[in-house]
This record gives structure tokens, sequence and C-alpha cells, in this order.
């Protein structure tokens, strides 16, 4: 059955799990855990935090699956959903702080540290640099596109903007990206995320 599903279409694998396959949930689970966690330490340091919200994702999901809408997309579906749970949680904390956070104002702190480790230590150092130079929206949203590897429209989804708004903030980021990193180090950028940084 498992060998099977795998070579389901992300639409026939969330029927056959909104319909009780219980080995259809099991590999959305194992295929995406990483991929969720790895994104919500991002937004957080605190990794007991990231896998409690990825486990009420995943808990919720089979508890309503019943009552879940048709997606052939699985993975912005969860992306989506999972950062939901990472604000609401860090909205909690943050209200018995006393100082609140909006969706919009989340940290994103993305690094090269495991993308880029067969760089040269200055050039990581450089593109750490010119990371920090963007807005934590202008991070992630580079992050979604060119690691995560979502389209315009998806990425529109998950970072509640219109397909102009999120195409904007990625025009956006890579400009400023242009205008802080040499050549050289753009050069490296663009092949390792396979992004088009030099064309203007």
């Amino acid at each position: 059955m498992e060998k099977k599903q795998i070579t389901l279409s992300d639409k026939e694998l969330w029927i056959d799990f909104i319909s009780g396959e219980n080995d259809a949930f099991k590999i959305i689970y194992e295929k995406y855990f990483p991929e969720l966690f790895k994104y919500g330490c991002y937004f957080s340091d605190d990794e007991d935090l990231v896998k409690d919200c990825i486990q009420d994702l995943f808990v919720n999901l089979y508890h309503y699956r019943l009552k879940l809408k048709l997606t052939d997309k699985i993975r912005p579906y969860l992306i989506a959903s999972f950062k939901r749970n990472i604000f609401n949680k860090l909205r909690s904390e943050s209200k018995e702080k006393k100082n609140q956070i909006n969706i919009d104002s989340l940290s994103f702190d993305y690094t090269f540290s495991e993308d880029a480790n067969e760089m040269e230590d200055n050039k990581i150092a450089l593109l750490q640099n010119a990371m920090k130079g963007l807005t934590a929206r202008q991070r992630e949203a580079i992050y979604l596109k060119y690691v995560t590897g979502l389209n315009y429209e998806e990425l529109s989804a998950v970072m509640n903007l219109s397909y102009q708004g999120s195409r904007n903030l990625i025009s956006h980021g890579m400009e400023r990206l242009r205008k802080a990193i040499s050549n050289k180090a753009l050069l490296l950028l663009s092949l390792l995320w396979k992004a088009p940084f030099l064309k203007k």
C-alpha cells in the first residue's frame, strides 16, 4: 500500500488521506515533517515549540479530515496552515509578555549555514549580511520561492498576498540583494538557488 501511495499525485494522496487511509496520512507526515520543522525554526529557535506546532497541525488535520477541502498542492497547504499555528503560538506567548505581535511582523531568520556549506567562508558571510538587510517578509518569500520551490500562486496563499503582491515582494528583495552582493557572490547564489539574480 505504501509503495503504491508514493507514486500518487498530491490530489490522489490527499483524497486517500481524507477518506481515512492511514498509510496516506503517514506518508504525508513523514514527507513534510522535516521541511516544516526547518521552516518553523526560522521563526523560533525553540525547537520544542516548533515540533508542538507541527504535531498540533497533523492532529487537527486527522481529526477534521472529513471536513477538509480537496487540494492538488499539499506542500503550500501545509505550510500555510503550519504558519498560522506558529503565529498563534507566538502571539499567545507575546500576550503573556505584554508584547503584541501580528503575522506580518514575525521574524524570519533564514541563513545560508545549511544551504551554502561548500562556499568560501567570506562568501557565506557576505550573503548572510545581505540577507539581514532584507525585511523578514522578503527573507521568508525568497526562502519559500527559491529554497522550498513554491510558485507565485502558492506563495500568495502562504504569505496572504495578491499574486502581484507576491511578485513585488520577491522583486524588491532580489533587487536589494543585487545591490548588496558582489557579482561573484551573486553567481554563487544564482547557482545555489537556480534563481535569476543576474537578470535586471
